[in-house]
């Protein structure tokens, strides 16, 4: 018999009570797979004890590879029509990363072909299911619950995995919303933001006159796109001031790997990668508006993020994005908005040591 155990519950119940604002008579709708189902249902269920109406739908690897595999081309150029109709019923439309459990389909060299042919006439992606919810009003909140190929890459089992990614919701919200508020009162007098990592990154870039924001789960800080667990201090760069390189960190589950981002002021960023840039290259060129200006600078804060679970709010990383930030206070508009980890860095502002190798200094 399925079961939802009580910690799931008490998780869920501390999250909605600090960063999860959805309220009575709202809809939300849970989007899972099989392996976090349960954790799905817990937040299903205090919702509906809160008077909010709920739907979990679930879709296994099974499903999703039968179609990766055997499906006609022609059928992934079209626009699916579920997930539309369930943005268009749901208040909140809570995307769980979990919902693919294995990866490992897209690693095999015999599908190569057909993934960038897939790729390339796909018209459904994480950046149309973003700008669908903007469009429509709704919520999205990518729940970045963990998969197995993070727990390899961990080398761990996905039960003790997961209970990382668990205590990355069960934290202190008052001692997140104090480092937070640090990081902004230095960070918002202005200046020349330096960030370096081991891996070459060599970025400067400024933000003055753009609002800094805590992303410590108490408020709707951008409306309607969300993400759990919070954890971030996040700007919109003054869009032409970013100049040198990004060589950000691989994920697990990663297709494309090496990704080189390059920034010259005022020209459109560079971007290559060693492996399967193939595959990334629609996203970019497929992008409407400019996908190719610096968008977003982040530092994050969860004190419990580890990088290869809570990626960009993992505490004492940081992360820049490509594309559009006008929901972040900037002012370039686009279709995509696509994040890229910086993995111990180090970052100073006006030459004030702010993190050091992946270590708050302040």
């Amino acid at each position: 018999m399925f079961q939802v155990s009580q910690q799931l519950r008490d998780i869920a119940q501390k999250v909605m009570d600090w960063a999860l604002p959805i309220e009575r008579e709202q809809v939300a709708v849970f989007y899972a797979g099989l392996e976090n189902l349960d954790l799905a249902y817990a937040f299903a269920a205090e919702c509906a004890v809160r008077g909010i109406e709920v739907l979990v739908r679930s879709q296994g690897d099974y499903i999703s590879d039968a179609r990766l595999l055997e499906a006609p081309i022609e059928t992934f150029a079209g626009f699916p029509k579920i997930p539309q109709a369930l943005i268009d019923v749901a208040d909140w439309f809570i995307y769980m990363n979990g919902s693919r459990f294995d990866n490992s389909i897209y690693q095999r060299s015999e599908l190569k072909e057909r993934l960038v042919e897939i790729q390339n006439i796909s018209k459904w992606n994480a950046c149309k299911l973003q700008q669908l919810c903007l469009e429509k009003k709704t919520h999205l909140v990518g729940f970045l619950d963990p998969c197995l190929q993070q727990a390899q890459a961990l080398g761990k089992s996905f039960e003790e995995t997961r209970r990382l990614f668990l205590a990355s919701l069960d934290i202190d919200y008052e001692k997140l919303t104090e480092l937070g508020q640090r990081l902004i009162a230095i960070m918002e007098r202005g200046g020349e933001i330096h960030v370096k990592c081991p891996r070459g990154t060599d970025l400067t870039l400024r933000a003055d006159g753009r609002s800094w924001i805590n992303d410590d789960g108490k408020s709707s800080v951008i409306p309607y796109l969300h993400n759990l667990p919070v954890g971030e201090v996040f700007v919109a760069p003054l869009e032409t001031s970013a100049f040198g390189v990004v060589y950000p960190r691989d994920l697990p589950g990663d297709t494309t790997t090496g990704f080189r981002l390059e920034f010259n002021g005022e020209e459109k960023a560079k971007v290559s990668a060693e492996r399967m840039f193939e595959l990334a290259k629609p996203r970019l060129e497929s992008a409407t508006g400019n996908p190719y200006s610096i968008a977003e600078f982040a530092i994050g804060t969860n004190p419990c993020g580890n990088m290869l679970l809570a990626t960009e709010k993992a505490y004492g990383t940081c992360h820049v994005a490509l594309g559009e930030n006008t929901w972040l206070g900037g002012s370039n508009e686009s279709s995509l908005h696509w994040d890229f980890l910086i993995d111990k860095p180090t970052v100073t502002i006006n030459k004030k040591p702010i993190l050091k190798n992946g270590k708050f200094i302040i």
